[in-house]
C-alpha cells in the first residue's frame, strides 16, 4: 500500500576503529561500532548482547524488523543504504555509515544549513511516498546533517509500514512525523520557519504523555509514592517497548 493517500498534505574483513562505550551502557541497549573496509568504506555495526533465549528471540525480532524497515528506504539518499544482517540471524544490524553529526550538535556549533529544514521536510514526505512512518522524528539524535549540510535520518527501530496501519490511523502516523520535524525546526531554527508551518507546529504540536514507558512510570510513581524516581529499571524498559510493539502489531 502506498502511505502517501492518508497523509496530511501538509561483517567479515572489516576492522573495528570505534566502538561506544559498553561498559557504562545499560544492558538492554545495542553496542555501535563503526568499522572500515580495506577500501576505507565505514560501516556501522549495531549488536545487542543477548542472542539466546527469550530476550534473544525479543532483541532479534527487534533487528529483523529494522531490517525490514531499511530495505523498504535505503535506495533513497537519506537513509543508511548496504542494509544486512549476519548469517547466523543473531541479533545484529550492519549498514553503511553516513559520515556527518547530529542536528544538535551542528546547531550548537556552527548553526544549520540553508534550507536544512525545508529539505527534511521534503525528505520526510518522500519517505511517506514509500510507505514508511519513522515514529521518532522529534527525537535530535536520528537527523544528522552530512559533510554536504543535507538531512539524513537513521534508527529505523521504531518505524512502521504504513501498510500496517488501518487507513484512519495512517493520517495520524504521518502528522506525527511531520510534528517531529516541526518540532526539531522550531528549537534549531525558528527563524527560517514559514510562518503557516510555525502556526501549525504552535496548533497541533502536544507532548506525548500516552506512550507505555511513561504510562508504567506514572503507575510505578502511583503504587510506591517515589516521586522522586527519574528512570525506568531496564526491564521496565524492555517491557514497555514490548507491548507498545504488541500495539502496533494488533493493526495487522
Amino acid at each position: 500500500m502506498n502511505g502517501q493517500v492518508n497523509c496530511p498534505s501538509m561483517g567479515s574483513g572489516l576492522e573495528p576503529i570505534k566502538v561506544n562505550d559498553a561498559a557504562n551502557q545499560k544492558w538492554y541497549k545495542p553496542i555501535i561500532s563503526v568499522d572500515s573496509d580495506a577500501s576505507g568504506n565505514k560501516h556501522v555495526y549495531k549488536a545487542f548482547r543477548f542472542s539466546h533465549g527469550l530476550l534473544g528471540n525479543y532483541f532479534r525480532f527487534l533487528v529483523a524488523h529494522e531490517l525490514r524497515m531499511l530495505k523498504k528506504v535505503e535506495h533513497l539518499d537519506f537513509t543508511p543504504d548496504q542494509v544486512s544482517r549476519r548469517s547466523d540471524a543473531s541479533p545484529t544490524i550492519h549498514y553503511r555509515l553516513i559520515e556527518g553529526k547530529s542536528i544538535k550538535d551542528v546547531a550548537a556549533s556552527n548553526g544549520v544549513p540553508a534550507n536544512f529544514f525545508s529539505k527534511l521536510f521534503s525528505d520526510v514526505k518522500t519517505l511517506h511516498q514509500h510507505g514508511v512512518v519513522h515514529m521518532d522524528l522529534g527525537n535530535s539524535g536520528n537527523i544528522l546533517v552530512s559533510a554536504q549540510g543535507a538531512p539524513a535520518i537513521i534508527d529505523f527501530g521504531s518505524a512502521i509500514p504504513l501498510s500496517w496501519l488501518p487507513s484512519s490511523v495512517q493520517s495520524w502516523a504521518c502528522r506525527k512525523d511531520i510534528l517531529g520535524v516541526l518540532k526539531l525546526w522550531h528549537r534549531f531554527d525558528k527563524e527560517s520557519m514559514p510562518l503557516f508551518l510555525l502556526h501549525y507546529y504552535q496548533s497541533n504540536y502536544r507532548k506525548n504523555i500516552y506512550t507505555p514507558k511513561r504510562f508504567l512510570k506514572a503507575a510505578r510513581r502511583w503504587v510506591t509514592g517515589d516521586t522522586g524516581s527519574a528512570d525506568l529499571s531496564g526491564v521496565t524498559t524492555v517491557i514497555s517497548v514490548f507491548f507498545g510493539l504488541l500495539v502496533l502489531v494488533s493493526f495487522t
